[in-house]
């Protein structure tokens, strides 16, 4: 399966970092939070982190501007109906995990790969009475600090079955 369009659940520090990473490595990304205020907070810290990278002549301007191109902020899990990968980074509460999982079963396409940035928690209990789906759990570090975007696009492609 190829990968033309990662989602990502919260815009905090992890999410918003995966959400650069993917977007610095050429996906157009659709990023989701709870509501207006996180959203404008994630978004700006994505575009504070961009611009420092830029300054810093770790990336061009032009790469800067078309990172932020290929960032779409939402409140609606909707527009997750044509993402190919969606990695949860939400609040680290399984209740909370297994609310956005049921929801992203719900909208996403059937071939869509979803992934979660627990750290702590476990993934098959995210996944108990969710239907079959292509998942995994990915613990990522601090994915915006310095990693160089070719591969940022390998990590951001997960392959395999099963949570």
């Amino acid at each position: 399966m190829e990968i033309k369009k990662v989602g990502v659940v919260g815009c905090g520090l992890m999410g918003g970092g995966i959400s650069e990473v993917c977007a610095k490595a050429g996906y157009p990304v659709v990023v989701l939070e709870v509501n207006q205020q996180l959203l404008d907070k994630g978004m700006s810290n994505i575009t504070a982190s961009l611009e420092r990278a830029a300054k810093r002549e770790k990336i061009t301007m032009a790469e800067k501007d078309a990172a932020l191109s290929r960032l779409q902020g939402t409140l609606n899990m909707g527009d997750f109906k044509d993402c190919d990968l969606v990695i949860e980074a939400a609040i680290e509460n399984l209740e909370e995990k297994k609310k956005v999982f049921a929801g992203l079963d719900k909208v996403c396409p059937p071939h869509a790969f979803l992934a979660s940035n627990t750290s702590c928690l476990s993934i098959l209990d995210m996944a108990i009475n969710q239907p079959a789906q292509p998942g995994t759990g990915a613990s990522l570090l601090q994915p915006g600090a310095g990693d160089e975007a070719g591969r940022d696009r390998e990590n951001a492609r997960y392959h395999g079955r099963g949570y």
